[in-house]
């Protein structure tokens, strides 16, 4: 059976999404819809909803007859998601960690060990997969959805601190192996350390990052 063609509203959104995500278009950047018209060679109508579905992510602001901007960062919301990192990701894998198949905890490992770090979306990317894997671990799909948006905006602040000159690329491969020790090893307090040290760290080098951008 012949798969159903990707809508015109559907295309626009994918390659709008990923231009943001990318920071091809920078957070507070502005957009116009006869520019983006223009740009992906459609119309009006599946520029202005790919738009709105965009702003329904919080990856546009849409201001009526002012114009569109991309989403900006916070303090505020960039703290908000490492503390909801930090209540979710050590319970699922201190209640969940006999479920994790230690074949492909190894195979993470040896992907962080020979990451690139000169390669932004990868380095990025990597782990972004690796923390909705774990947290997929409690098999609901409500919490995957919701841990995927987060993880989501984290994806982009990093691509956007490498962007600015702000990035502090740090030996992702130690960190995370640590992680991955210890749940190889599922010993439940070590899990809980190993992931709420990393979330910390990685918490305060992104509250560093807005605070010198903001100083620019």
């Amino acid at each position: 059976m012949a798969e159903k063609p990707i809508s015109l509203t559907e295309q626009a959104y994918q390659v709008l999404k990923q231009r943001i995500q990318d920071c091809e278009y920078m957070p507070g950047q502005p957009l116009s819809e006869k520019g983006l018209c223009e740009t992906l060679d459609c119309g009006r109508t599946p520029v202005r909803e790919a738009l709105l579905a965009l702003r329904g992510e919080g990856l546009v602001e849409i201001f009526p007859r002012k114009g569109i901007r991309v989403a900006g960062f916070s303090h505020a919301r960039i703290s908000e998601i490492y503390q909801i990192r930090k209540l979710i990701e050590p319970t699922v894998c201190v209640k969940y960690c006999l479920r994790f198949d230690k074949a492909a905890l190894l195979d993470f490992d040896r992907r962080f060990a020979s990451l690139d770090r000169a390669d932004d979306r990868a380095y990025y990317q990597l782990d972004t997969d690796f923390h909705r894997w774990l947290v997929a671990a409690a098999e609901n799909r409500t919490l995957d959805t919701f841990f995927a948006g987060l993880m989501e905006v984290q994806y982009r602040f990093g691509v956007y601190s490498v962007r600015v000159g702000t990035a502090e690329k740090r030996d992702y491969y130690t960190e995370h192996h640590e992680i991955i020790e210890a749940l190889l090893a599922e010993d439940l307090s070590r899990i809980e350390r190993a992931l709420v040290s990393h979330t910390n760290y990685s918490e305060v080098i992104a509250l560093k990052t807005l605070e010198a951008v903001h100083a620019l």
